[in-house]
């Protein structure tokens, strides 16, 4: 009874070797392996989802600007300093939730992609609220180097294709004296003025892109901008090689002597 008692005392007492634990901790990490990238793949398509929903929604709001102005797109930003999305110190609605109220937009939450604060990302005071989607300069002004009172009013009746021209997309700037990562930005510049605010792929190398007629879409054609030492050179640029998705006045330069239908801006 006794030998019987120390057997089973015995058994109850059975410890893993270390070569157990080591076998253990090694199909852990196997799995882990296996799933943290479908893990991964998985928040990213959630993310791009997500940044879809919210560019919509602008998208719509625009529109809705365009409606109450008269077919006027929103100016990209005005004189005081306003921009399209937030207010002068970027802590209130801006030019376009004055006309076009939302208490989401308001607050700054549609005008947030998702990925736009991830550590890539320069932390700026104004980033945490209004952060990620960049209005097409051109819709306002010639370039980047124009400013207010110089706007250039655009109609959509005066669009001529408004599927293909680009209203707002995932955008990014590099700026002076930071660390050289990018930084959200409002504005989305043309490829001829070999500037940024560019076009960010940052959705897994897609880019969120929304059109004049009012659908979204995720881009994946990636046109690379001028070379320069700021990095992230496979993944911010621009979203065609020429100016036609952005300039709504476009008149092919091969097209010489055309007269352009849209009679030209305004200025």
């Amino acid at each position: 009874m006794k030998q019987q008692a120390r057997l089973i005392s015995g058994a109850a007492v059975h410890r893993f070797t270390l070569v157990e634990l080591l076998v253990v901790i090694a199909i852990i990490a196997i799995l882990a392996g296996l799933l943290l990238p479908a893990l991964s793949s998985s928040r990213d398509r959630a993310r791009l989802a997500l940044c879809l929903g919210n560019i919509r929604e602008v998208t719509l709001m625009h529109l809705l600007y365009v409606d109450a102005s008269g077919g006027y797109f929103c100016p990209a930003w005005d004189a005081s300093f306003a921009s399209w999305e937030s207010s002068a110190d970027h802590r209130g609605p801006g030019i376009l939730s004055r006309i076009v109220p939302d208490s989401s937009a308001a607050k700054g939450r549609v005008f947030e992609c998702p990925a736009a604060k991830s550590a890539l990302y320069t932390n700026l005071a104004w980033t945490a609220r209004y952060a990620g989607y960049g209005m097409n300069y051109q819709l306002s002004f010639s370039g980047p180097s124009a400013q207010p009172p110089n706007y250039r009013p655009c109609r959509i009746q005066a669009v001529k294709t408004p599927s293909r021209l680009i209203l707002l997309a995932d955008s990014a700037c590099f700026l002076a004296g930071t660390d050289g990562r990018p930084a959200p930005t409002a504005f989305l510049y043309n490829p001829s003025s070999g500037k940024g605010g560019y076009a960010d792929f940052r959705h897994s190398k897609a880019c969120v892109v929304s059109f004049a007629d009012g659908h979204a879409v995720a881009r994946t054609d990636f046109t690379p901008r001028p070379a320069d030492s700021s990095g992230f050179e496979d993944r911010i640029g621009y979203l065609s090689p020429d100016d036609s998705p952005y300039d709504p006045f476009w008149r092919d330069p091969s097209a010489a002597g055309q007269e352009d239908p849209s009679g030209g801006p305004a200025e």
